[in-house]
């Protein structure tokens, strides 16, 4: 599943997400395993970037909050794909609930081109 995740967050670094953050959630009792947490700037981009990820993943219907564009979520069963514009991200603040469940992608990144 590693190299799922690793390629979900490159997809969302090259799609130009912010603050991509992700966290585990396989030990907890959730419909999830994975979870991304994602910024935008504003709610045209989110809903610009969220039709781009709706297409690439081939996906039928509009993710929850597409309408509003604030905070719309993905949820690809095992993986659930939070895209939310920066000031709402900070009000509901998902970051710090998780936080202890948080995996560093940059630091596996590199970890793995050491092995290499």
């Amino acid at each position: 599943m590693l190299k799922q995740i690793e390629e979900i967050y490159d997809y969302l670094q090259n799609k130009k997400y912010k603050d991509i953050a992700v966290y585990d959630l396989s030990n907890e009792q959730q419909s999830c395993n994975i979870m991304f947490i994602v910024s935008v700037t504003n709610q045209a981009n989110n809903k610009k970037l969220a039709l781009q990820l709706m297409e690439d993943l081939k996906l039928l219907d509009y993710p929850e909050g597409f309408n509003k564009g604030e905070w719309i979520v993905f949820d690809l069963d095992e993986i659930i794909i939070h895209c939310f514009v920066t000031s709402v991200r900070e009000k509901y603040n998902l970051d710090k609930l998780w936080k202890s469940k948080f995996i560093d992608m940059k630091k596996n990144k590199v970890e793995a081109k050491k092995k290499n």
